[in-house]
């Protein structure tokens, strides 16, 4: 593999985007097949949000302790190494999810696929900071973020066509012809040179959480992402959110989805651009969660009757969403090559498990509003503020060398 600053078209990194798509297409599945897929192994129609909110939450826990396992995987075999067996997982528990009866062994099954999930979008952005200029890897974590993205747009229009276990097939057996592909690749230079150094630990936990500079920076930038998770659960439960604010229409899941996708990819690169642009990752941040908390107040509005209004605010959403590449770039920027994948895998999946924070705390905080879309509307605000806190607190990383370790 040649790492020497290689083009968009390198072909590692464009398995790497196929890869990612494939992932972020079987993270998506469960909210576009969890209506049918749930009914059919026998979930009431009463039970069916509380049994989603449980499987989102299970697949979530399952992202947070993958995060762990993969992120210090990545750091002490190899960034490779780390996609490979990941991606492995996820593909043979969506399989095996075709042949679960019970709401236990579908918890289950949802539970593998986020360990096996939560490795993907950290070691890729990982492993591109380390191979691209620092010219070329903004523009390159969000051609991969919009990869993954057209991944979720086709989940949600072949989850609304097809039966859910043919879906879920699809999502498994292309995992595994990707696993295939990705045989033929090695890891940076930048990594495979530390590789040589033995004394130096890679993938310390103790070195992360125990120094006191690398842990407030791993707190800051966790606490950073939970407001695109915030966003991922106003999307995946728009209908529930529509009729509980008694608006006077009830959106299509399939249709929201794709409308908030859409958004994503422009999002995806608008943000690197910007970042380019204003020669800043904080900037671009700062600008994306402003339209968040801008387009989610309006959830409050007292004469809210459209439901073009109501997709376009879930665009907007998908456009500001759009950051994650970028910020999860970011992420691998703070740290030296040693903790790199552990700490970016730490962050990315830690902040997938504040869905289930979401799940919790956003139905919470409705319960004290007429509408929900008022008690979503607060909620914003309370993100947003969550979301400003490595804006404030940590130093800018653009143009940063990468050649670096933590000590």
């Amino acid at each position: 593999m040649n790492d020497q600053n290689p083009s968009y078209l390198n072909k590692t990194f464009l398995i790497l985007s196929f890869g990612y798509l494939i992932d972020y297409f079987d993270l998506t599945l469960f909210a576009v097949i969890r209506h049918s897929a749930l009914l059919d192994i026998g979930v009431e129609e009463k039970n069916i949000l509380s049994t989603s909110l449980l499987m989102f939450n299970l697949q979530a826990l399952g992202c947070v302790i993958g995060g762990l396992i993969f992120g210090i995987w990545g750091d002490k075999f190899g960034r490779i190494s780390a996609v490979r067996f990941g991606i492995l997982l996820y593909s043979i528990a969506n399989i095996a999810n075709i042949f679960v009866t019970t709401v236990p062994a579908f918890g289950v099954m949802r539970f593998l696929a986020g360990v096996g999930l939560a490795a993907e979008l950290a070691a890729s952005i990982t492993l591109l900071s380390e191979i691209f200029s620092k010219e070329k890897r903004g523009i390159a974590s969000g051609i991969l973020f919009s990869f993954g993205i057209l991944g979720g747009v086709l989940a949600t229009f072949i989850g609304s066509q097809l039966h859910w276990k043919t879906v879920l097939l699809i999502g498994g057996s292309c995992g595994l012809i990707l696993l295939c592909l990705r045989f033929a690749f090695v890891d940076s230079t930048i990594y495979l040179t530390l590789k040589q150094n033995t004394h130096i630990p890679r993938g310390s936990l103790k070195l992360i959480l125990l120094r006191k500079d690398s842990f407030m920076k791993l707190v800051c930038l966790t606490l950073g992402i939970f407001p695109f998770w915030f966003v991922a659960f106003c999307v995946n439960f728009s209908p529930e959110i529509s009729k509980k604010s008694f608006f006077p229409f009830t959106p299509n899941q399939s249709v929201s989805l794709a409308i908030f996708f859409i958004g994503s990819l422009f999002g995806a690169i608008f943000f690197p651009f910007m970042s380019k642009i204003l020669k800043s990752r904080k900037k671009s941040v700062l600008i994306a969660l402003s339209l968040m908390l801008c387009s989610l107040t309006c959830l409050s509005l007292p004469n809210f009757i459209h439901l073009e209004l109501f997709y376009l605010i879930l665009f907007v959403c998908g456009f500001s969403n759009g950051y994650l590449g970028i910020y999860i770039l970011f992420c691998a920027e703070v740290f030296g090559t040693n903790q790199r994948n552990t700490a970016t895998s730490i962050i990315s999946n830690i902040s997938r498990g504040s869905l289930i924070f979401s799940n919790i705390f956003v139905p919470f905080i409705a319960t004290f509003f007429y509408k929900m879309g008022s008690g979503v509307a607060l909620c914003a605000i309370f993100f947003f503020f969550l979301g400003i806190i490595p804006i404030i607190f940590i130093k800018d990383t653009y143009n940063k060398d990468m050649d670096f370790i933590e000590k």
